[in-house]
């Protein structure tokens, strides 16, 4: 039994029933939605990506989200900022907090498909020390 296992309950450690290694389990479900469905190619224009984590495991943890953009989309009119963190503090087993990003694409945004990726992250003792974290990409299609 390693130090933090001891300490964290060895977080979410199952064993595999063939191997008996540990398989990591997931701590957290990741939705999303775009509305609209799509973005206008060319354009000055923008899309809400709504988001939703839910913390799918057995204890509590401080939580934070990171979500990356491709050149050619961003959070602001420009596209210069194309990464952004949020904090969502502690959440508790089975909570679920939702939120919405806007993306907006510019004259430069050429069409075709623009893959987010979003990762969330477990953290212990405070935003610097990542326990565990889970990724999703998702597709933004652009006409």
């Amino acid at each position: 039994m390693g130090f933090l296992d001891g300490i964290f309950g060895a977080a979410g450690a199952k064993k595999d029933e063939a191997t008996g290694e540990p398989v990591a389990v997931p701590m957290f479900s990741i939705t999303t939605a775009f509305r609209p469905v799509r973005l206008a190619a060319k354009k000055d224009e923008s899309v809400d990506l709504e988001l939703g984590v839910k913390n799918i495991s057995e204890g509590e943890a401080i939580t934070s989200v990171n979500v990356d953009v491709p050149k050619g989309l961003g959070f602001d009119g420009m596209g210069i900022a194309r990464t952004k963190e949020y904090r969502l503090g502690t959440m508790k087993s089975g909570e679920e907090k939702k939120f919405t990003l806007s993306l907006h694409g510019s004259s430069q945004t050429a069409a075709g498909n623009y893959r987010i990726t979003i990762s969330v992250y477990a953290h212990y003792r405070d935003y610097g020390h990542v326990l565990n974290s889970v990724k999703k990409a998702v597709e933004l299609r652009v006409i």
